[in-house]
């Protein structure tokens, strides 16, 4: 740096009214200047003996002024072009004008930098006195005529380099000032909170987005461990190893996420980035980051896996039901005929007692694998409901009796219900099967006894705060019925898969794994939720969350009637694919006083129709046929005869277009299997109904 400064030419300004001292500088710091008309001998007389040229002088620049009021001039135009003096020697006297004094004070004003150096021959003036008139000693000296040549070399030399090294100073320390603001501007502006602590975890610096953040102000963060005010309390141990850690190892640490703490209390997700900072031994003695808030994207992530996981849940039930679907329609079709027969045969035994119980067994076995099949498409969210106002707490005590012969005696029953609840829109049976299904659970889940307990309450959930076990968000006003076990809870690997159809922990022959699957697809198909607590080894609660209904609850009950069968004398047309379904029903409509012509397909009842369709007063047909479906079917017929009533019959769940057909004009749906006098009383109502 400094043999950079020695080529560069040093800018001397020299105040004095001789001429000849002019030429006595020129001969010393620029010999080459010097014309061949001067007057070396006088110049001599100048100068102590041993004046040699110096290449050095080669790089001073000299400039005159042989007046005070000209030199402060010529300072003050330096100074404005931005190409000040290093140097002024300034002779004391210079009479008409300023003296020496009181020029170098002027020059002071304008160019506080220069260095000024006073030369005088006479002794009238004492240094102290200089020095008051001048004002500071600082940049301040003096020189006695007559001049050494290498004293006045040396000092030249030496006071331009201090000159230059003061300005290079002054400029890196305002280079340093705006890098500093460049900083500080940076990281107030950054979105990400920058922080410095020390070794031992105390903050030294913090940037003005921590009260974005964390809600401190910097001045209330600076001077405590960073640890003990944002970590939470269970995790400080954990904060405080790891800190350790990495300050003895002096490793960085990159993005790593963590949970934290704010002033108000509120739990944030926090990607935290760290390097070390080494002092002058390479020891570590703190360390500078960046903290950046990633409780939005962190949401993000789990609402996308929650809806990942959803969809998948959606495709394995819909794979599932899909199964179930077709398992159900072949059983269904099964036990049409074991139900109908059954019916008849405990109709034609009246009075064999024994005949008349075996035909009643039958009917129940039948009725109960019916209620299987029922479980089997719940679960798929595709079986019929029939929603109505009903106040929950009524189902619950009206229930609760039958349910205590459901529970041992080394269990307890215990039921806890408000005044008042609100009315939920829902399926009662259905309802009753989740609230069997629930207790039955909680029943086999104490083994050892214990306390079974069934509460329900009002409640209202906020947004973003809940979500059920599809990862379904819970959000509105909902009637909550819970049910509570002492058993032996649930561990994490199975509470994946206790809603999935067939999983039961159960032992080979107690369980069929479609209990709490019904309860899944009933609450579902209800627009429900299900949440479950449970700690193994502590027991379980399953929650149903049930939609708030505005309806009012109705108060009318259904009266019990004894079977009665139907009849009529209209002529039917009967359409089945199922040989067997298709004899009973025939067999049965025909008990009942009908004329009827069954078909096994849809293409024969056209044909019967092209030929008799004026006598023909209804078509009951299968929903599902090989061939000419029976919706196919039922739109040709309506082409002919547009008041025509329609029976279709399917042992399918329903879905939307199975809802259409039973809606439409003059038509009704019947699901498989149904009970003899359920499917006469239909019949007969359809016929009823013709305009």
């Amino acid at each position: 740096m400094a043999r950079d400064m020695k080529q560069q030419p040093r800018r001397i300004l020299v105040i004095d009214d001789d001429l000849d001292v002019w030429k006595a500088y020129q001969l010393v710091l620029a010999p080459e200047t010097v014309s061949s008309g001067a007057s070396v001998e006088k110049i001599n007389r100048l100068l102590s003996p041993g004046m040699e040229n110096d290449p050095a002088a080669a790089h001073f620049s000299l400039s005159f002024a042989a007046q005070g009021q000209e030199g402060f001039a010529m300072v003050e135009e330096a100074a404005r072009r931005e190409e000040p003096f290093a140097l002024a020697f300034v002779d004391v006297r210079m009479p008409p004008g300023w003296d020496g004094m009181e020029t170098a004070k002027r020059i002071r004003v304008v160019d506080p930098e220069i260095e000024l150096v006073i030369v005088t021959a006479y002794s009238d003036h004492s240094i102290e006195e200089i020095v008051r008139a001048v004002g500071s000693s600082e940049k301040l000296l003096f020189l006695r005529k007559p001049f050494d040549p290498d004293e006045i070399r040396q000092l030249a030399l030496s006071l331009t380099i201090k000159w230059h090294l003061a300005r290079l100073a002054e400029q890196q320390r305002k280079d340093l000032i705006a890098s500093e603001h460049r900083f500080r501007s940076l990281v107030e502006t950054t979105s990400d909170f920058v922080w410095e602590v020390d070794r031992e975890g105390f903050f030294t610096y913090c940037s003005p987005v921590s009260r974005d953040l964390y809600g401190y102000a910097p001045e209330e963060l600076v001077g405590r461990i960073f640890f003990e005010v944002l970590a939470e309390p269970e995790n400080r141990d954990r904060f405080r190893q790891a800190f350790a850690s990495c300050v003895d190892s002096g490793s960085r640490w990159w993005e790593v996420e963590h949970r934290c703490l704010t002033k108000e209390g509120r739990v944030i997700v926090v990607e935290s980035s760290g390097m070390p900072v080494f002092d002058g031994q390479g020891q570590v003695c703190g360390y500078r980051g960046i903290d950046r808030d990633i409780t939005a994207r962190k949401e993000n992530e789990t609402q996308r896996q929650r809806l990942e996981e959803r969809f998948r849940q959606t495709q394995k039930l819909e794979a599932l039901g899909t199964l179930a679907g077709g398992i159900a329609h072949d059983l269904n079709n099964i036990l049409t005929p074991i139900l109908v027969n059954s019916q008849l045969g405990k109709i034609q035994t009246a009075g064999n007692n024994e005949l008349h119980a075996k035909f009643e067994t039958i009917e129940s076995c039948g009725r109960r694998a019916a209620d299987l099949i029922r479980r089997i498409l719940s679960f798929s969210r595709k079986q019929k409901i029939e929603v109505q106002p009903l106040d929950l707490c009524q189902l619950i005590q009206e229930f609760t009796k039958m349910l205590s012969r459901l529970i041992r005696e080394d269990i307890t029953l215990t039921v806890a219900l408000p005044e008042k609840l609100w009315a939920v829109l829902v399926d009662r049976s259905q309802m009753e099967q989740v609230l069997m299904n629930l207790v039955v659970n909680a029943r086999d889940a104490m083994e050892k006894g214990g306390e079974l307990r069934i509460s329900a309450e009002n409640t209202r959930v906020a947004a973003n705060s809940l979500y059920d076990v599809d990862l379904r968000e819970i959000c509105g006003d909902f009637v909550v019925l819970a049910v509570s076990d002492q058993g032996c809870g649930i561990d994490a690997k199975k509470m994946t898969m206790i809603f999935d159809p067939f999983f039961t922990t159960k032992e080979v022959g107690k369980g069929t794994g479609l209990g709490l699957a019904t309860v899944h697809g009933i609450v579902a198909q209800h627009d429900g939720h299900i949440l479950v607590e449970s700690e193994e080894g502590k027991g379980s609660t399953f929650k149903v969350y049930l939609p708030k209904s505005e309806d009012a609850v109705s108060g009318e009950k259904k009266e019990i009637t004894s079977l009665h069968l139907e009849e009529g004398t209209e002529s039917i047309l009967l359409v089945e694919d199922d040989v067997e379904v298709l004899q009973i029903l025939a067999a049965t409509l025909e008990g009942l006083g009908y004329k009827v012509a069954a078909v096994a397909n849809g293409k024969d009842a056209l044909d019967i129709f092209a030929k008799k369709g004026a006598e023909i007063d209804m078509l009951v047909t299968d929903l599902i046929m090989p061939g000419l479906g029976g919706k196919a079917l039922g739109r040709a017929v309506r082409d002919r005869i547009p008041d025509l009533p329609i029976l279709y019959m399917t042992g399918y769940a329903f879905d939307v277009e199975t809802q259409e057909l039973e809606e439409e004009r003059g038509s009704a749906l019947l699901q498989k299997p149904f009970a003899m006098d359920h499917f006469a009383r239909v019949v007969r109502k359809l016929l009823d109904s013709r305009p």
